[in-house]
This record gives C-alpha cells, structure tokens and sequence, in this order.
C-alpha cells in the first residue's frame, strides 16, 4: 500500500529517457475510486501537456517511466487535501489528510482522517474505507459506521539500556 506522499518529488521520464520534471499532484475520481494520472511540473513554464495518464505509465519505481503526456483530467488531490469530514449527524470529525492506494492498480482503498495535533498523538490517524464516504462541494460526508475503526498508531520507541 502506497500514500500519496510517495509520490510526490518522483522524477518522471519518457520511453526515450528524457527527462520531463517530477510529481507535483495526483489526480484522482473519487467516485470510482482510481488515480486518474499525475501532473507533472516541468522548467517548460506555459507547457500545456505535462500530465501522465496512468495508462501512460510503463513502470512506477524509484522513477516514473512513461509513454507520453497528455492534457490534465480529474479531480486534483491538493484541491481536496484539508476538507473537513463530516458524518451523518454533521459532526466534524476530522480533515482529508492522505489517501492509501494500492500499488498494483493505483485504486484507492481509504481516506487517512486527522482531528488534530493532540489527538494525531494520542489516539494516531483514523482510516476510513471510500466506499462509505462521499465528496460534497465543502466537505466529505463518512456514513459508515463506529463499530470497526482502523487507525494508524503512532509508534511508542522503546529504551534500550546497555
């Protein structure tokens, strides 16, 4: 399982070795559940193809390899990074801080949710399956229910004496 974080600062280049710049946003389809392709940034300022179709993408290591750019499509991660997450009662619950993506097929399988600094670490991230969420136009709505949470635990460091 991979996070969107992975991604980003990744050096993507053609089938003929050319550099083309690196990763600088997902693009996703939130109702379907998919990564759409990443935009790339380049030194090309006013480039108007500088987005990878993940169809394009030969292979997807410590660099990209792709066949070609493309124009943008999708829903950019950045613009919905911080939404509030709200349940069926409208109580906040938390903010959109990551995605969890599976590798094989670039789907996304869950929402990593904050509530804040205190609670990140006490309590660790919670994660939420897609499936049970929707995108509104100010915030997600979580239908899913309390009774089985998963969440991401910080890590307690043990003391080690000689």
């Amino acid at each position: 399982m991979l996070k969107t974080k992975d991604f980003y600062l990744l050096k993507v280049y053609d089938i003929r070795g050319k550099y083309l710049g690196i990763v600088d946003d997902i693009y996703i389809n939130f109702h379907q559940g998919t990564i759409e392709g990443f935009f790339i940034s380049n030194y090309l300022l006013f480039s108007k193809k500088n987005f990878v179709k993940t169809k394009d993408i030969i292979s997807l290591e410590e660099v990209i390899i792709v066949k070609e750019l493309s124009k943008k499509a999708g829903l950019s991660f950045k613009s919905i990074k911080d939404m509030d997450i709200k349940d069926k009662n409208n109580v906040m619950r938390g903010i959109l801080e990551d995605l969890i993506i599976e590798k094989r097929d670039l789907s996304i399988k869950g929402l990593v949710m904050s509530s804040g600094i205190f609670d990140r670490m006490i309590k660790g991230k919670e994660i939420l399956l897609l499936k049970q969420c929707l995108l509104g136009e100010d915030f997600i709505l979580y239908y899913g229910s309390d009774e089985v949470r998963l969440q991401s635990l910080p890590r307690k460091k043990k003391h080690v004496s000689l």
